[in-house]
């Protein structure tokens, strides 16, 4: 039944995904595994070496689009998206540099870039590190490798070849993965 479900949400467009993601944790993790490659292409192109805090930055922008996306705006959530993670990780950049004294930070960049007040950024940053918690606890090793390569839109082919296992482990990997993601999102 689980399965059915989530077989409908990938068939959904981005709108109609965010509308069920305030009733079906699934929606959000569609959401995510959409938004996932957007989210480490910017978090890369606006600094490499801060790589997985500028993702986790990015996910939370993803995570304020969807609470804050409103469909009567006439905008695509793409565009939205897109635009809150950007966002967001932007912000995060010239914050860290004003705090370490680095380079000229653009101040109302800062202040006026993720548009969240303080406590939300926490919460959600809060949010964010305990669902990663949880799925990082429940998975093996491989089966979070898989999972990885899976969110990069990897062919089981590539992510065989890339682990040097076969794509029916590959598969099993994923079937365990999807089980234990329905598991923890109940």
């Amino acid at each position: 039944m689980r399965g059915d479900r989530q077989d409908q949400q990938k068939k959904l467009s981005d709108e109609q995904l965010v509308l069920n993601a305030q009733s079906d944790k699934t929606a959000i993790g569609e959401l995510i595994a959409r938004y996932i490659c957007t989210v480490e292409f910017l978090a890369k192109k606006y600094g490499a070496e801060v790589h997985e805090d500028l993702v986790q930055e990015g996910l939370m922008g993803l995570l304020g689009a969807v609470r804050t996306y409103r469909e009567d705006k006439n905008a695509k959530f793409s565009t939205y998206a897109t635009k809150c993670i950007k966002n967001k990780i932007i912000s995060s950049v010239h914050r860290n540099a004003l705090l370490s004294g680095g380079e000229e930070a653009d101040l109302e960049a800062i202040l006026g870039g993720g548009g969240t007040v303080p406590e939300e950024v926490v919460v959600e940053r809060e949010e964010l590190n305990e669902l990663y918690d949880k799925i990082t606890s429940a998975l093996s090793e491989q089966e979070w490798q898989v999972f990885q390569s899976f969110l990069r839109e990897m062919s089981y082919n590539q992510i065989a070849l890339g682990l040097g296992t076969s794509e029916k482990a590959v598969d099993n990997a994923m079937q365990r993965v999807r089980r234990k993601l329905r598991s923890l999102l109940r």
